[in-house]
């Protein structure tokens, strides 16, 4: 008889304690289940190009050698503490690139780049077949803009005929034969002040030795009318005796180191 009464008793301890739990999980407030968002990259959209082509830079790409190039900015007329850069080219079926930044508290500035690459043992290897590609520029500080343009590399082998890569700017020399390396850049600006209005893309021709002699030029406008060629000497801007064809010019120039078409 005591067994069965501490079995009931058991029995009935259990009996509560299930009406018990019950209870609580019915009043029980379910718990939140914890959610993490998922962390979204962020993505830089860049404007290129927007403000006016009076207002950007004057920039060149120098070949120093067969492995080394130059970007110099020798003019700002928007003002900017530094310039970030993209440099980017092909070589053989390859797509390279080099990035850097120049300060331009003091003026020209400029980068030197290698069209290759170093471990950190020193070893390097150089990029064979390089053609040119585009050069991307980030300038910041009292103001920020973005700009980009095509530069053509070339390992001159005596030629003499040479276009820019979009081949609106064609030029022809036998002065030119004795250079070694060409860069044909469209440049984002022009230097100094123009007379007239631009009318043409801004070319840089740049060389590895001295350019010198004369050229036959010819320079896509983006436009008809009365259209001059001219050319800029480091100093001034020069202008030329300017046959028109529609949209096409052409003039027998001095080898300088920039050519615009500007027009009325």
């Amino acid at each position: 008889m005591k067994n069965k009464k501490v079995i009931a008793g058991v029995v009935a301890v259990l009996v509560l304690l299930g009406i018990g739990v019950g209870a609580y999980m019915m009043t029980r407030k379910p718990a939140e289940t914890a959610t993490e968002e998922p962390t979204k990259k962020k993505t830089t959209i860049r404007n290129y190009n927007v403000i006016d082509v009076a207002e950007r830079p004057y920039m060149r790409i120098v070949p120093v050698d067969s492995r080394n190039v130059v970007i110099e900015v020798e003019e700002v007329k928007l003002a900017a503490d530094a310039a970030e850069y993209e440099l980017e080219y092909q070589t053989g079926s390859l797509l390279q690139g080099a990035f850097g930044e120049i300060d331009l508290m003091s003026l020209p500035a400029e980068d030197k780049i290698l069209l290759g690459s170093c471990s950190a043992g020193g070893s390097c290897t150089y990029h064979e077949d390089v053609k040119g590609g585009e050069l991307r520029a980030f300038y910041t500080g009292d103001n920020n803009y973005d700009l980009k343009s095509d530069w053509k590399y070339i390992e001159n082998n005596g030629e003499t005929a040479f276009a820019s890569k979009d081949a609106f700017f064609q030029i022809d020399s036998e002065d030119l034969a004795r250079n070694s390396l060409l860069i044909i850049y469209n440049s984002p600006g022009y230097p100094g002040e123009l007379e007239g209005k631009l009318a043409s893309e801004v070319y840089s021709l740049t060389s590895n030795t001295i350019l010198s002699g004369e050229a036959e030029l010819s320079i896509r406008a983006k436009h008809e009318g009365a259209l001059t060629i001219m050319g800029w000497n480091g100093t001034e801007w020069t202008s030329f005796e300017t046959a028109v064809d529609g949209k096409t010019t052409s003039a027998t120039v001095e080898l300088m180191e920039a050519y615009v078409v500007v027009g009325n």
